[in-house]
């Protein structure tokens, strides 16, 4: 008797079907997917270890592996599918995508649409592609998936009774094959009761096949929720739970984290978990070439078949992989190394000579069989692993994931031999063209047997898991559920007639989905998604929610640090800093956030230099508008040639390249310097202009103030009038007048200040002068004609009072940083996105914090 099991999710339609496994002698349990096999066989596993029920690990396989030992042809690689694939277009050329033939993502669209429909089922073009493919897959021995599924059921050795369990719904291939199984022995599938499985399972009711509904559910755990001002919060409230429970006595195994799909999640669970080490087995593919080991022997490829491209190379060696990266030889390397780029060609810097060796590898031509014989020596260039006898256990699972991977890369070596061969000599280029391929379709699988830590699988994984406490996260628009557009190659109507899902069915799915992520917990399933994304903005909460969530406390939670072993005398942790000399931009920099000065003053860290694209940043472009406003002052005959001359210097000198953006920025740059030569709101007669002006002055017997004034300007009586240029536009000069008056900045007053200290004059007048867009000048000045439109006129007791309240800023400075304030607060935390050392201080990026502060 064939037998449907059919019901809602958790409604215990598995739970049926592993009764009637286990009832059975001669049994074969089928299930879609390799991780749920072994899922399957822990669970019967520990279950027959108490009840005595044993199970061999043959009687529970994916249809897959079932497909492998039933039909006559072999599975394709992706590869090898992808190669033939390309060969075909390029010889049939079909119109209608000559424009997109080329495109990576269009041949693996391809690829996934042959294997689901045969070629009867598609538009003449794509059907004579289809068979063409075939063609060439059969005289190899290999076949498309639907083919092997429809000769598998002529061949199936069965036994008495196959279950099928864990679909969500069959392909009209999957379908025929459950038929013909159904006619030569028992057959009993589970199929979820939803729209998406409602024409299988008519087709299944028709073919005789009894039907059994499960109509309850079985499970009904409490369901809670909360909501984040970001991911990482989200994230970091997730990890602080599974670890409330687990100190209640709940072990890992018991918990769950369920996500629609692997991004954006997956990588910022990855890393909370493991800060806060807490033990998680990801249960999603990555594909084989993102493993460092093999992205650095392929960066080292890239950068030698491009002539030793050096920024390519320096990518890939910078990696900790390399034995280079994370190192601080390896560090002084990288930012000597980006400050030459863009360079090519060799010879490499010193150390890398192992890397040279491979040049003539460029100019020969091998039979593909050889190329991979050499190919396989590269693991040479890797460092010998180290691993110390209290190896911690992080390490050893890095270890077998590498193992993994370049095992894994011997074969894809191999199988870009064998999709090669017979095409003769060929260079390096067109191998490892195969070769990358395959390292970007193939996934990347590492054997993982830990038994006790958190699950974290995407709703599809979900399906046979129960789980007492489960996770549902991510459960914002788009994200839960995703819109699904149209197919580009194959129309609805199309695809309709040839069997396969559409866009509509699709978007059907997400509920289904969303149903059964959360109905996987026994005890409690707990929902939760960010207010805000990335860029601050509003975030909209899933419409699958009933209602929204209370927001947990915005502050970030921080691990509990290890316990150290007392330092001694000769340990220099404890870094204590007292200067001498302090800089307005360094006062500013302090009072502005005190690890920001802790960070560029006292552990003097530096910027990692930039990419050669992205050197010419507003900086830059503010430098050299000051260097050519000095030139100006000293040479004033040259006009705006004066710009042009910095900035080709500059540019020269930093291997700013050309191109657009470059260009760009220059007609941009003299556009404001023209406007500056135009500007006639500044206008003093008989005073004498200086630029340029450094100073040095004691401000108590502790500390000296020094810097350099852009320009001042020297009236007839010694008066000083002091000039800061910004390369900023009006609006942010407004601001920084304002925040020098509310005593939060302090440039303005030392360098008027300095005026008295330094040069002797007498200070009347401040004035910050913004150059981008138009011409903008603020300040302060005392009575002076032609300053009538500049700025607020004030008294000498104001300015005054600038001078004596930044000299009083300029001390409480001091005090605090001798005092060991190095603490992460920002005034403004809007300024946090700019700042150098944003990652290692871990605020809360500017707008998120004050919008969740403000929804509290």
């Amino acid at each position: 008797m064939n037998l449907l099991i059919s019901g809602p999710p958790a409604s215990g339609k598995s739970r049926a079907a592993l009764e009637i496994f286990k009832s059975q002698r001669d049994r074969l349990l089928i299930v879609p997917t390799a991780t749920m096999v072994e899922h399957v066989r822990h669970t019967f596993a520990r279950s027959g270890a108490l009840s005595g029920f044993p199970v061999r690990p043959r009687e529970i396989c994916t249809l897959a592996t079932c497909l492998e030992e039933w039909s006559t042809e072999a599975v394709a690689p992706a590869a090898l599918l992808d190669l033939l694939i390309e060969q075909t277009l390029k010889r049939l050329r079909p119109e209608r995508f000559t424009a997109v033939a080329g495109f990576p993502g269009f041949r693996r669209a391809l690829a996934e649409l042959f294997e689901q429909a045969p070629a009867a089922a598609l538009p003449q073009d794509l059907a004579e592609l289809q068979k063409e493919v075939e063609r060439q897959l059969k005289a190899r021995g290999l076949g498309l998936r639907h083919a092997r599924l429809r000769s598998a059921a002529e061949r199936a050795t069965l036994t008495s009774n196959v279950i099928f369990d864990g679909f969500f719904t069959l392909s009209e291939a999957e379908t025929e094959l459950v038929l013909t199984l159904g006619e030569r022995t028992a057959v009993t599938i589970t199929l979820p009761d939803w729209s998406g499985s409602q024409a299988v399972r008519h087709i299944l009711r028709s073919a005789e096949f009894e039907e059994q509904r499960l109509s309850s559910t079985l499970r009904s755990a409490r369901r809670t929720g909360f909501s984040a001002a970001t991911i990482e919060r989200e994230v970091e409230e997730i990890a602080r739970r599974i670890l409330d429970y687990a100190a209640r006595g709940r072990s890992f195994r018991e918990m769950g984290i369920v996500l629609r799909s692997r991004d954006p999640y997956a990588g910022v669970l990855e890393t909370t978990l493991a800060r806060f080490r807490i033990p998680a087995r990801f249960y999603f593919h990555r594909p084989l070439g993102s493993h460092p080991a093999l992205m650095f022997l392929a960066g080292v490829l890239r950068a030698m078949l491009a002539g030793w491209d050096q920024a390519t190379l320096l990518s890939a060696v910078r990696m900790p992989i390399s034995g280079w990266g994370a190192t601080a030889a390896g560090d002084q390397m990288d930012f000597a190394w980006r400050d030459r780029l863009p360079a090519a060609g060799l010879p490499l810097p010193a150390g890398l000579e192992p890397l040279a060796e491979l040049d003539d590898w460029r100019r020969e031509r091998l039979e593909s069989q050889e190329w991979a014989t050499r190919l396989k020596t590269l693991r040479a260039l890797l460092p010998p692993p180290a691993v110390p006898e209290d190896c911690d256990p992080d390490r050893i699972r890095a270890l077998q994931s590498t193992s993994a991977a370049l095992a894994a890369f011997d074969e894809i070596l191999d199988g870009a031999a064998a999709a090669l061969d017979g095409s003769g000599r060929c260079p390096l280029a067109v191998f490892w063209k195969q070769v990358e391929t395959a390292l970007t379709l193939e996934p990347l699988r590492v054997q993982d047997l830990r038994r006790n830590v958190v699950h974290v699988m995407d709703a599809y994984e979900a399906r046979q898991w129960e789980l007492p406490i489960v996770f549902v996260c991510s459960l914002i628009e788009r994200l839960s559920p995703q819109y699904h557009r149209e197919d580009p190659i194959l129309g609805e109507a199309e695809r309709s007639r040839a069997g396969l899902d559409t866009a509509a069915d699709r978007q059907r799915e997400e509920r289904f989905l969303f149903e059964l992520a959360t109905s996987r917990a026994s005890e409690e399933t707990i929902l939760s998604y960010p207010r805000f994304d990335d860029q601050g903005e509003d975030t909209l909460p899933s419409f699958f929610l009933e209602g929204s969530f209370a927001p947990i406390e915005a502050r970030p939670m921080v691990p509990r640090a290890q316990p150290r072993m007392e330092s001694g005398p000769g340990d220099r942790r404890h870094v204590e800093y007292s200067p001498k000399t302090l800089s307005p931009t360094g006062i500013e920099s302090f009072l502005q956030c005190p690890f920001q000065f802790f960070a560029s003053k006292t552990l003097r860290l530096r910027r990692r230099p930039a990419a050669p694209r992205d050197r010419l940043d507003l900086l830059l472009q503010g430098s050299i508008l000051h260097r050519a406003l000095a030139e100006l002052t000293r040479a004033p005959l040259l006009g705006a040639a004066i710009l042009d001359e910095i900035f080709e210097e500059e540019c020269a000198r930093l291997r700013v390249p050309e191109g657009y953006r470059t260009e760009a920025i220059r007609l941009e740059l003299m556009r404001h310097f023209r406007g500056f030569l135009d500007d006639t709101q500044f206008g003093l007669r008989n005073w004498h202009t200086r630029v340029e002006e450094k100073f040095s002055y004691a401000l108590n017997p502790l500390v000296n103030i020094t810097g350099r004034i852009d320009r001042m300007d020297v009236g007839p009586a010694n008066q000083a009038l002091v000039i800061d240029y910004k390369y900023s536009a009006g609006n942010k000069i407004r601001e920084r007048v304002e925040d020098t008056g509310g005593g939060h900045l302090v440039q303005g007053g030392l360098y008027l200040a300095a005026a008295t200290r330094t040069f002797g004059l007498d200070p009347v007048a401040m004035l910050f002068c913004g150059l981008k867009k138009d011409v903008t000048w603020d300040g302060w000045h005392i009575s002076i004609p032609g300053l009538e439109l500049l700025g607020t006129s004030s008294t000498r007791e104001f300015i005054n009072t600038l001078i004596a309240d930044a000299e009083s800023a300029a001390v409480r400075v001091h005090e605090a940083i001798t005092s060991g304030d190095i603490a992460v607060h920002p005034r403004d935390p809007l300024k946090c996105r700019w700042c150098d050392f944003c990652d290692i201080c871990r605020v809360e990026s500017a707008v998120l914090v004050k919008k969740a502060h403000d929804t509290l």
